[in-house]
């Protein structure tokens, strides 16, 4: 055998650990605190009867969290394997459940969110250099979705491209190594954070700042009936519950992960527990300085923006503008890292395209499925559909929640080997199972009266159950592929 031989032996075929407990951590922090931070407290706020109550939802929508997390410890502790909630949910419930959920993720929740994020990065670029538009004529050119609305490929093209340009920045970087991936995320993550650290001391700093705020009631509230009120809660519940989305992703990458069995549930936990104490005292700072009622009308739900713009001018804004450029940039990264392992993971067994199920021989990554994710996500994000089906995102990934914590009883029953168990067990599933069914016959019943009032053209939670049903063709066809191969 010669050297070149050697050589190419010695590549990776499989994935390769590479993660501790702080990259890992690191992931989760990053794939939580996005732009959901500096914004849903607008449309928050709104939902709610004060600024006591607007505290309160993020607090109990990060119980919730928690106790997901906690729940999904023990999965990953039982099923350290790469991807995650995929594999918990076919090992628990059998094949076709763990497709469509790696085809929504693909699909929808994976590619979706990283379109989007990356817009809202281009466009806080956009805010410091002027972009590129095209004629009006070109933007105004708009495409209609039967049951969705119209897109418009034309419009805010220059932010498309700056975001088309981050997403293949972070592809590339993803490609070369997990390593070099995860090492980002800590450095990012961490500088993250300490800025939304010193955007708190800077709002309880404020000298006209008050906690009286806190009591200060919401007076343009408008409620209409027991309807009204269960339209104010899942609007509240729906923002604080997007901005905490994403603690499940690091749970995909177990494959690159040391010590997974152990790790994973650290990491879970000890990153739950950072970002919900990160927006509790960030929303304390934010109502310390501007009451319910403004944060309710800040223009554009730039809630952080008009903050520190508050506190410190300016100069202040500024400052924050930069923290989402930071925050966004992070965020799009560890969705970038995590959510091409679904599709690898379903390759692997002849669920996907069977190139996403390849290793880079160079990189040690599956550089075919991360690039698979990069394309589309770029299709989302040139056609601006992005927009629209993140609008669904919520419900489809709540829905898989909920299957999620029903498993942890299922397989409890098959008495798998398992480093960490749930505290308080049946209670702290059982209470998540319950919350989260209750939470989207809430959202269901929500989307079906916004629909009936004029104000949706679809119901949106239904749309996104056929947007994951749409995968069954899909589905019919690698069983069909694997019959053909296996005969």
């Amino acid at each position: 055998m010669n050297k070149t031989e050697v050589c190419e032996n010695e590549r990776p075929r499989e994935l390769v650990p590479a993660l501790g407990v702080y990259a890992s951590t690191a992931v989760t922090v990053g794939a939580m605190i996005g732009s959901g931070v500096f914004v849903s407290t607008g449309g928050m706020a709104r939902a709610s009867t004060s600024g006591t109550a607007l505290l309160m939802t993020w607090f109990f929508a990060g119980v919730m969290t928690l106790v997901g997390a906690l729940t999904l410890c023990e999965l990953a502790s039982q099923m350290p394997r790469t991807g995650g909630l995929y594999v918990y949910l076919r090992e628990a419930f059998g094949e076709p459940v763990g497709f469509f959920f790696g085809w929504a993720n693909f699909m929808v929740a994976g590619s979706g969110a990283i379109g989007a994020i990356a817009f809202i990065f281009a466009s806080y670029v956009n805010e410091f250099v002027p972009l590129w538009e095209p004629p009006p004529e070109i933007q105004q050119w708009s495409i209609h979705l039967p049951y969705l609305g119209s897109i418009f490929p034309g419009a805010r093209l220059g932010e498309k491209i700056v975001a088309s340009g981050v997403v293949i920045f972070l592809t590339i970087i993803n490609v070369i190594g997990v390593r070099v991936g995860g090492a980002l995320q800590s450095v990012s993550t961490t500088v993250k954070v300490l800025a939304l650290v010193v955007v708190v001391i800077f709002g309880l700093s404020y000298s006209n700042g008050s906690f009286a705020n806190l009591a200060a009631p919401n007076t343009s509230l408008v409620t209409s009936g027991s309807w009204g009120g269960l339209a104010l809660l899942v609007t509240a519940l729906v923002g604080g519950f997007w901005s905490y989305d994403g603690w499940a992703n690091v749970t995909f990458i177990a494959g690159e992960v040391r010590r997974p069995a152990r790790t994973l549930p650290l990491a879970l936990m000890f990153g739950t527990a950072i970002v919900m104490l990160t927006y509790l005292l960030v929303n304390l700072a934010y109502l310390y300085v501007l009451p319910v009622d403004d944060l309710a009308a800040v223009p554009g739900d730039r809630i952080a923006s008009a903050m520190m713009r508050t506190v410190a001018g300016p100069a202040g804004a500024v400052g924050v503008a930069l923290l989402i450029l930071l925050s966004t940039f992070d965020t799009t990264n560890s969705a970038i890292l995590t959510n091409a392992r679904v599709c690898y993971a379903m390759a692997r067994e002849g669920l996907f395209v069977e190139r996403a199920g390849r290793i880079s021989r160079r990189f040690g990554t599956p550089a075919t499925a991360i690039w698979m994710q990069c394309g589309w996500t770029l299709v989302l994000l040139v056609s601006g559909s992005f927009g629209l089906i993140t609008s669904m995102y919520v419900f489809v990934n709540w829905l898989f929640y909920l299957l999620t914590g029903i498993a942890v009883f299922v397989l409890r029953r098959r008495k798998l080997p398992s480093a960490f168990t749930i505290p308080g067990y049946p209670y702290v599933p059982a209470f998540f199972v319950l919350f989260t069914s209750v939470f989207l016959v809430m959202t269901l019943v929500e989307d079906i009266n916004a629909y009936r009032r004029g104000e949706e053209i679809c119901v949106k939670s239904l749309i996104g159950l056929v947007l994951v049903m749409a995968g069954a063709p899909f589905y019919a066809w690698t069983r069909w592929r694997r019959r053909l191969a296996s005969s």
